[in-house]
């Protein structure tokens, strides 16, 4: 029993690996042909305001992970309806946001949205579609202990991506516009196998909003935190690309760097959490949750400070490797130590990842939505009143404010596990 359940993780490790060396492939490639330029910021940007868009669908559904597994301990018929239903609710609300956005391009003009960007964007918006439909099954898929399709479909996805880039893309970036939603509709074809076919879920085509309307409720509360926290991503966006082309493409650079250490020291461990205290604490074992959120941490804090400092020192060499001329000696610089400052900002998210995930689970949102209102008031607030002019003390600001929205959710967690334990009744 031990050893198949090693035998899983390492396979888990593995296509998280995978999945990670597989997207960085995808930006090395990016970065041999285009360097740090406007191309790159344009795609970066796309990637934000798609992502940023993608908190709306996700505020119709994000919150159901309990529901769905408590609804299916009792009655396993409605939690597939469940399924269909949000999944209706989420196509409705990605089709209305790709016409709400070519309304208000064609009404307004933006600054921030020059001619190519617009263009690329005109093809890459419905990538929200099946971005968020894929967002959806992982979720079922991983609740269904389905762990090792969270990564193949991201694998697929990169790969497609990874192949235009060689082949077609020469000076224009609209092939990878097409290559992702091509890529992406495939893999989403692919899961649907897998929930239809191999799990048995039937689909109802249903907007019965009476049997989601506490998940449609509570998703909103939760994404109003992304909302908020995903301003950030529009004000670092909107101030480098006003220090000149190019600036903020290295600092995107410098977090794919990190995201890569985050997926693989993270993500894996994360996820599998985040599905066995789904399961832990709807059969009443909260303190369970709480000894394997104690081993999670241990394992996440040393394989993150040890890889960020075994990065940090190789930045210079995998880039002049990897990239070739493209970037100059200044450029690099920058990367690195943007990579430095940045790596604060997400040893904070390492530390309270999984705590988040088990206040989602007990369906702490209002607190949820207050935490990440905090960061983003104590953000715009350093940003108002004390002038900067470089990147670095933007990044300083913006690790500040993390680093107070990280003691906001420990003190609150500490306190609702003491409330927990003197009461001792448990979720």
């Amino acid at each position: 029993m031990l050893k198949k359940i090693f035998e899983k993780n390492i396979l888990y490790n593995f296509l998280s690996l995978l999945s990670v060396f597989s997207g960085f492939v995808f930006i090395v490639l990016l970065g041999r042909k285009f360097g740090a330029g406007r191309e790159t910021d344009v795609y970066f940007l796309s990637v934000v305001i798609i992502n940023y868009l993608g908190y709306f669908v996700q505020s119709v559904w994000e919150a159901f992970t309990p529901y769905y597994a408590e609804i299916k301990i009792k009655n396993s018929f409605k939690s597939y309806k469940l399924f269909s239903l949000l999944l209706n609710y989420l196509i409705l609300t990605a089709f209305v946001l790709i016409g709400f956005y070519f309304l208000i391009t064609y009404l307004f003009n933006f600054s921030f949205i020059t001619e190519d960007l617009k263009n690329f964007l005109n093809v890459f918006i419905f990538y929200l579609l099946f971005q968020n439909v894929l967002f959806l099954n992982k979720t079922i898929l991983n609740l269904e202990h389905y762990y090792a399709s969270f990564y193949i479909v991201d694998i697929f996805v990169f790969w497609v991506n990874i192949i235009t880039v060689i082949f077609f893309v020469t000076n224009d970036l609209i092939f990878i516009a097409y290559s992702t939603i091509f890529a992406t509709f495939i893999a989403n074809i692919w899961q649907f196998y897998l929930i239809f076919g191999k799990i048995g879920i039937r689909y109802y085509f249903s907007f019965d909003i009476y049997e989601i309307k506490d998940i449609v409720k509570n998703s909103f509360k939760l994404k109003l935190g992304s909302f908020f926290i995903g301003i950030k991503d529009i004000v670092i966006a909107s101030v480098l690309t006003s220090f000149g082309s190019g600036i903020y493409s290295l600092y995107s650079y410098s977090n794919k760097f990190l995201g890569v250490i985050l997926q693989i020291v993270n993500a894996p461990i994360v996820n599998v959490f985040a599905a066995k205290s789904t399961h832990l604490i709807v059969q009443n074992r909260f303190e369970k949750s709480l000894i394997l959120m104690k081993e999670v941490l241990g394992k996440t804090v040393i394989l993150y400070i040890s890889s960020i400092a075994v990065t940090y020192y190789l930045i210079p060499f995998i880039i002049e490797i990897l990239f070739s001329s493209k970037f100059t000696q200044n450029d690099i610089l920058i990367i690195q130590r943007i990579f430095f400052i940045m790596s604060f900002y997400y040893f904070c998210t390492i530390l309270y990842s999984p705590i988040g995930r088990i206040l989602t689970i007990l369906k702490r949102f209002n607190f949820l939505v207050f935490s990440d209102f905090i960061f983003t008031a104590v953000l715009l607030i350093l940003l108002k009143f004390i002038p900067f002019t470089d990147i670095y003390t933007l990044l300083y600001f913006l690790i500040l404010s993390h680093i107070f929205l990280t003691l906001i959710i420990f003190v609150y967690f500490f306190n609702l596990v003491n409330n927990f334990k003197k009461s001792f009744t448990y979720v």
